[in-house]
Parts: C-alpha cells; structure tokens; sequence
C-alpha cells in the first residue's frame, strides 16, 4: 500500500486500456466484420460529445480541487464538486462512452463492446488501487464520499 505523501501506483496509464481494447476490438473487426444498425450511428456522435463534455468537466473539476488528472500524481484533495458529485470516475466514463460512441459511428459492434472491456480493466487495474490509496490517504472523507457518490453513475 502506498504512503500517505505518494501517488497511488499503477500498472499502465489509464488510457492505455481503452487503446488497447479499442486495438484488439479494431482487429477482429478487420478479421470478423460486423455491424451496427444505420439508426444507432448518429447516437455515437452523441456518445462522443457527452464524453468530451464529461471530460472536460471532470478536469475542470479536479483542477478546482487543487489535483490533476493524472492519477500519478499525489491527490491534495478530494474532488467532491461538479461532475464528481454523480460519479466517481467520470474521466473513466468519458473514455468508455467515447469509445463506445466511436464504435456506433464506425459501424462495429467490436468496438462498442470493446468499452465494456475497456471499463472492467480500468476497474480492475485501476480503480481498485486509487480507492484503496484514497481509503488510506483520506481515510473518513473518503469513506463519507463513497457512501454519497456512485463509482460510474
């Protein structure tokens, strides 16, 4: 467990699960093409300005705490306002729904399922160890915001 002065460690940058999966869901595409109902494809777009949207503010967010977005970094602070007041991983989110708008837009159900193994990776690898550094780093506050807020929505 890391200490209270350090960052939460991590195997891999986050972003590099939803590349990953979004990489492997690209190549069964090409090996097993599929596809995704014409009606749906305009969703994606919708899908991937939600997600820029949600980005954006989550970082807003953080910033206003006194924290980065990069989870390397060592946390000043408990995100408590804006987005993070419905979610507690809405930049995780924001890459799930933007990969998922993407597949929807580039007609491959592959990619769009490659979200949900996107999140459940983030969630293993990630997730479980920042919330294992915040329970140690800010052991009530932390306790009284996972009570309060859900982990996606």
């Amino acid at each position: 467990m890391e200490e209270q002065g350090q960052a939460v460690r991590l195997p891999f940058p986050p972003p590099l699960a939803v590349l990953f999966c979004g990489g492997v869901a690209w190549l069964l595409e090409r090996a097993a093409p599929t596809s995704v109902p014409f009606v749906f494809h305009r969703l994606g777009w919708l899908l991937i300005a939600v997600a820029v949207a949600l980005f954006v503010a989550a970082v807003l967010a953080l910033r206003q705490a006194g924290a980065s977005p990069d989870p390397r970094v060592p946390v000043p602070a408990i995100a408590e306002r804006g987005v993070y007041r419905f979610s507690r991983n809405p930049i995780y989110l924001a890459m799930g729904l933007g990969l998922a708008g993407a597949g929807l837009t580039w007609d491959s159900m592959w990619i769009v399922a490659s979200a949900a193994a996107a999140l459940g990776l983030l969630q293993t690898m990630v997730v479980a160890r920042e919330e294992a550094y915040l329970s140690v780093r800010f052991p009530s506050e932390y306790a009284s915001y996972r009570a309060r807020v859900r982990r996606w929505l």
